[in-house]
């Protein structure tokens, strides 16, 4: 079972917001919005000033602020080979439903 502190919520939103950001970064420009939000929202995470808490609220409003956008929740990873295509995809889907619920302590 996963710990469910503001610490270990934050740790774990932290990771999965910086490999989105990887995975977006990588499709291309026409993604930078996307791809800037996730590494803001990385930053807010990861900033050691901050308490865990205050990091955790204002890193769930801007994912869901991205969430509302038509280019996030559109987004797909292209790979031309189908099955790699499809695993991507999922793997995707994991990391923003792992942020998602990471975010909202659901």
């Amino acid at each position: 079972m996963t710990s469910r502190t503001p610490e270990s919520r934050r740790e774990r939103a932290t990771a999965a917001a910086a490999q989105l950001a990887e995975i977006v970064h990588g499709e291309g420009r026409e993604h930078a919005f996307s791809y800037l939000t996730l590494t803001d929202i990385r930053d807010i995470l990861a900033d050691p000033e901050s308490e865990a808490e205050t990091a955790l609220t204002a890193a769930t409003q801007r994912f869901d602020e991205l969430c509302k956008t038509r280019n996030f929740s559109e987004f797909y990873v292209y790979i031309a080979d189908w099955e790699q295509r499809v695993a991507a995809n999922k793997r995707f889907k994991e990391l923003v439903n792992e942020l998602r619920s990471t975010l909202h302590d659901s």
